[in-house]
């Protein structure tokens, strides 16, 4: 008599093993090397940032620093030493330091990026860090999604 609960192990080939699926895998390494293409082209950005690329100025506060857990200006103008650079209507994005007023100048470097400057006294924020963000977890979903497809892969049957 048959056991009915258990499948029977005598003829049992390797086709009839469930197929393997690899859409979670596929989506992992889908958004994984969308992370990391983001994460590369923030990559020139944020090393400006960290070496403090670009010409180095003076940044004037353009109105009254917004403070909250850092401190911040939506207009100034910034000037480099050299005086070849000169925006108007630019910001701090990395922050400055508390007890600013309007008129106040820091220490300010321009990366060519649009509207904004940055200091060596603030954090370095969002720039600096973004690749790191994102390019680690879509290394690490890549990878782990990649080890899955390998350790998962279907191999060929010895007869």
């Amino acid at each position: 008599m048959a056991d009915e609960f258990l499948p029977d192990p005598v003829g049992k080939s390797y086709d009839d093993e469930p197929e393997r699926d690899d859409t979670v895998a596929s989506i992992a390494i889908l958004v994984g090397a969308v992370l990391l293409i983001i994460a590369v082209i923030m990559a020139p950005k944020a090393f400006k940032v960290g070496f403090e690329v670009g010409p180095a100025g003076t940044y004037v506060v353009g109105d009254v620093p917004e403070c909250s857990a850092r401190c911040y200006t939506r207009t100034g103008t910034f000037t480099s030493d050299d005086g070849k650079v000169q925006l108007t209507g630019v910001h701090v994005r990395n922050g400055m330091p508390r007890g600013l007023k309007k008129g106040d100048t820091i220490r300010a470097f321009d990366i060519g990026a649009p509207g904004e400057v940055f200091t060596n006294e603030g954090q370095a924020g969002y720039p600096y860090a973004m690749p790191w963000i994102l390019g680690l977890p879509g290394l690490l979903g890549i990878g782990l999604a990649l080890q899955h497809m390998w350790a998962t892969r279907r191999r060929p049957q010895s007869e």
